[in-house]
């Protein structure tokens, strides 16, 4: 079986390291002109740890990461409202959570494949069953023939328009600002997330590297069809949150901080059209409410990985049906909880994030985290 992955991003890397681990023969197409390896940080659940340490075979990779124990939610103040162990007693998760570099995991993976397992400048424009095979044509003209093609070229997915062309994304009424610096201080930890909540609006930060201080900060809030804040702009809106917090964003160079509105995709309908199926953010893109659109991803390749490989049948199909009833269901449900931490966050009146709102929320996703690929 010959498997085409549209987009070199981390979901279509990893998943084109798996489908080799298993023999299957796979090559990465990429729209843009080199290596999507920029970006500040990445946050990685357990249960797409383990699907890392499959993919990458041996434990070395943990050392570039910062493990992440605990999610802390505080009020404006800098009071402690919630805190949730990342791994739970009970629940038999047998690695840690873990916090990135962008750049630094994409690194791992594409170190994982050859140099010719990905060729860059290649964007998919058309995609066409043609029998047992899919044709691929691309803006240069190149047309090849697969056996099977897999969309992971996210939300502007060219290949949900051939799979699902009635599934668009939609705007969430959010933006985002994001940065990566060196700060310190006794406010923030060096073993969790701790998210820092404001009127319909949050800062949220992840240490990334605990030897040299290196810190990974987030803000959302809702835009409201207005210009989009710059540091400045940030510094204002925040205000009220505690000095530390502002002294981190403030020392952040603005040319470092990236600012963009937040867009989602729910996930409904069809994930495959013949030949040609979905996973990742290209289907489901989620808002990083608890940093889980990674995760998710991976859970869909190895999903898929098990489908293509496990299945018996003469064709593909029935392996497709399966991925498609074991991944969409899963990932609608991790949507919806998402989308409930998202509502109580930035939708409801200031003073709701309480105990009593977060803790069944917090249940629902903890129970989702039992029923892993893993």
């Amino acid at each position: 079986m010959r498997v085409a992955i549209i987009g070199a991003g981390l979901n279509g890397l990893a998943c084109a390291v798996m489908l080799k681990r298993l023999g299957v023969d796979c090559v990465v197409f990429e729209r843009g002109k080199g290596p999507r390896d920029s970006g500040t940080g990445i946050y990685v659940w357990p249960q797409a740890m383990q699907v890392l340490r499959f993919v990458l075979k041996d434990r070395k990779f943990l050392s570039r990461g910062q493990p992440i124990e605990f999610l802390d939610t505080h009020d404006k103040q800098g009071r402690l409202i919630h805190s949730q162990p990342v791994r739970p007693d009970g629940l038999g998760l047998p690695a840690p959570a873990m916090m990135f570099l962008r750049t630094e995991l994409f690194r791992l993976l594409a170190d994982s494949l050859e140099e010719d397992d990905i060729h860059y400048d290649m964007g998919c424009e058309r995609l066409e069953n043609v029998g047992d095979q899919v044709r691929l044509t691309f803006t240069n003209g190149h047309c090849f023939d697969f056996d099977l093609a897999v969309g992971a070229d996210g939300v502007s997915s060219t290949t949900r328009a051939f799979v699902n062309p009635g599934l668009v994304p939609h705007d969430t009424g959010l933006v985002a600002s994001r940065g990566v610096v060196a700060f310190d201080s006794p406010l923030l930890h060096s073993d969790r997330c701790q998210i820092f909540t404001s009127h319909h609006s949050r800062v949220v930060t992840y240490p990334l590297n605990k030897a040299s201080s290196l810190r990974y900060w987030f803000a959302a809030y809702q835009h409201r069809n207005q210009p989009l804040l710059d540091r400045q702009g940030l510094l204002e809106l925040f205000a009220a949150l505690p000095e530390d917090l502002l002294r981190m964003m403030g020392q952040t160079p603005e040319e470092d901080i990236l600012t963009h509105k937040l867009k989602a995709l729910t996930g409904e309908g069809q994930w495959f059209r013949g030949r040609v199926v979905m996973l990742g953010d290209s289907i489901h893109a989620m808002l990083p409410t608890l940093g889980y659109g990674l995760t998710l991803g991976l859970e869909n390749g190895f999903m898929l990985a098990q489908a293509l490989v496990g299945h018996c049948d003469a064709g593909l199909e029935t392996a497709l049906q399966r991925y498609e009833i074991r991944a969409a269901r899963r990932s609608r449900e991790m949507l919806q909880v998402m989308n409930d931490f998202t509502q109580l966050y930035y939708f409801e009146p200031e003073g709701e994030v309480s105990p009593a709102r977060l803790s069944p929320i917090v249940q629902r996703f903890q129970h989702l985290a039992q029923t892993t690929v893993f």
